[in-house]
């Protein structure tokens, strides 16, 4: 057939190819893909130091008000379903580029707004969280775009950066708080956030994946993207520009042989087609969908309500009034010991979290989210026992560092990546920013919450609302641990097809035959 651009596209060659893809990957062939998805990770930052802000602020502002201090952090969480539902419409007409782009203007401003304003001024506070928040919202289409652009070999490893890089901007936003005044750390994040925009102009490519299903009118785009990627191996370039465009409901049996092999979909989208598509994933939630699109909404919600419930993220926002809660003022001690320590757990944080990327690429993704969940069960538990008033402060606070850093191992990020995975291509982004939302909505109850169900264990003497607060968190992360198990497959190796076909109820392309061959149509391109 031949495209409106004179390109001629066939079909007609079907042949098997041999699974050693990976092999074939040398170090270089993985650097554009790195360089894209740690450029693009550094908007994960944001939320990160957004989290920590709160306990930075405090070191320059005393709240007498239970009710101001849960609004500082609260407001955050409350504003970001609005980025999150934004940008999942937007990224699907724009493009992820340009939605990157676009997210750096509400975090810009918010940045801006924190530079001149003063720490009694609590109206422009509130305004610079507001913006915050929705920049935050936006920054969950990042793992979207390197989701599409990492192949298939790498993307559990790429995708574990997510964890690395939001670890790196509360142990940044941490450090930067303790070194200089509260004036001087706003503007810091300022020039940071504009740095970061620069980087997305220069050395993002666009996702080759959405450019091929919401502009299957110009090949060349497609190819210019995929160029990026795999610049010098062309074996690897033609054969992920095959799959790209190869028809979804082509299987195999167990032998290597088609069973149903049609015209890739790439050459069936007319201009009015495509609208018709973008109107459908725009709105999703508006017409019944398959097997492949609710399931695992499904799973997927209830992790997110599983990993809000155990009290991953109030450790995060709240951390100075958690340690002084568990150990007590004195105990803590000092003007600033309580950012430094802050900054020491960060740093726990943070190396727990390459660890976790590392291990992720070994023993996949779902064995460590159980771990993580387990170990968070057992450390809430040790708080929970041990915080009173006749046990020393020692055992209560060990109890919350093992719990924030078992935190980052797994259930803090992991459910966040799963997004860019476990959802087809088709509603990936729509889909994804309507559970995005859906978690931030569940973040803005429990933080809100928070401060009152732990009222009256900040005098030192622990015990109480603490302790109770702890057992809840212990009894959602055994829970989380049990669904997980129970519900949610492996996606390490895995390609977008294989998934799908998973949550379809169908037979897995991976135990039809393709572990050792694959059927896949070569496309020719003639310029």
């Amino acid at each position: 057939k031949t495209l409106s651009n004179g390109i001629q596209f066939r079909s007609n060659d079907i042949s098997h190819v041999e699974q050693n893809v990976t092999n074939k990957l040398s170090k270089g062939d993985l650097y554009p893909q790195i360089l894209a998805s740690v450029v693009a990770f550094l908007l994960v930052t944001q939320p990160g130091i957004n989290m920590v802000y709160s306990n930075i602020f405090l070191n320059h502002y005393e709240f007498t008000d239970v009710s101001e201090l849960s609004w500082l952090t609260s407001i955050l969480v409350f504003c970001t379903p609005i980025g999150a539902i934004a940008i999942g419409i937007i990224m699907d007409r724009i493009g992820r580029k340009n939605a990157f782009l676009l997210t750096s203007i509400p975090l810009l401003i918010s940045w801006s707004i924190a530079s001149v304003a003063r720490p009694e001024n609590m109206g422009l506070i509130y305004s610079c969280r507001f913006f915050a928040g929705i920049g935050g919202g936006m920054t969950s289409m990042v793992v979207v775009y390197v989701s599409e652009i990492a192949h298939s070999s790498y993307r559990q490893v790429l995708l574990s950066l997510n964890s690395v890089f939001f670890s790196v901007g509360v142990l940044f936003a941490t450090t930067v708080g303790s070194l200089f005044e509260w004036q001087i750390v706003n503007v810091i994040f300022f020039l940071f956030t504009a740095l970061t925009t620069v980087l997305l102009v220069i050395f993002l490519p666009e996702s080759p994946v959405w450019l091929a299903k919401f502009r299957t009118d110009n090949i060349y785009d497609v190819r210019s993207s995929m160029r990026r990627i795999y610049p010098r191996n062309n074996q690897v370039f033609t054969e992920e520009l095959d799959h790209l465009y190869r028809d979804p409901k082509t299987t195999t049996t167990t032998d290597g042989s088609a069973v149903h092999v049609q015209q890739p979909h790439c050459s069936s989208f007319g201009r009015g087609a495509r609208r018709r598509k973008r109107k459908l994933c725009g709105w999703w939630w508006r017409s019944s969908q398959p097997r492949s699109v609710t399931r695992p909404v499904r799973v997927l919600a209830t992790v997110f309500l599983l990993q809000q419930l155990s009290g991953c993220y109030p450790v995060i926002f709240y951390a100075v009034p958690v340690l002084r809660s568990v150990a007590g003022t004195v105990a803590v001690g000092g003007p600033y010991s309580d950012m430094d320590a802050m900054v020491a757990l960060g740093a726990v944080r943070l190396l727990t979290s390459v660890v976790a990327c590392a291990l992720s690429t070994h023993i996949g993704r779902r064995p460590l989210l159980i771990a993580s969940s387990l170990a968070m069960a057992c450390s809430a538990a040790l708080v929970a026992l041990t915080c009173g008033p006749a046990t020393a402060p020692l055992w209560p606070l060990f109890g919350v560092v093992v719990f924030a850093c078992s935190g980052s191992a797994g259930v803090l990020v992991f459910p966040w990546t799963l997004v860019g995975e476990l959802l087809p291509v088709s509603v990936r982004a729509s889909a994804g920013a309507a559970l995005v939302a859906y978690a931030y909505t569940l973040m803005f109850v429990v933080l809100k919450a928070f401060p009152y169900a732990v009222a009256g264990g900040g005098d030192g003497s622990g015990g109480g609302p603490v302790a109770k607060t702890f057992a809840a968190f212990a009894a959602a992360s055994l829970a989380m641990a049990a669904y997980v198990y129970a519900r949610l497959p492996e996606t390490m190796g895995k390609r977008f097809d294989e998934i799908e076909a998973h949550f379809a109820g169908e037979r897995d392309p991976a135990t039809a035959g393709t572990r050792h061959h694959d059927v896949r149509c070569k496309t020719t391109y003639n310029i």
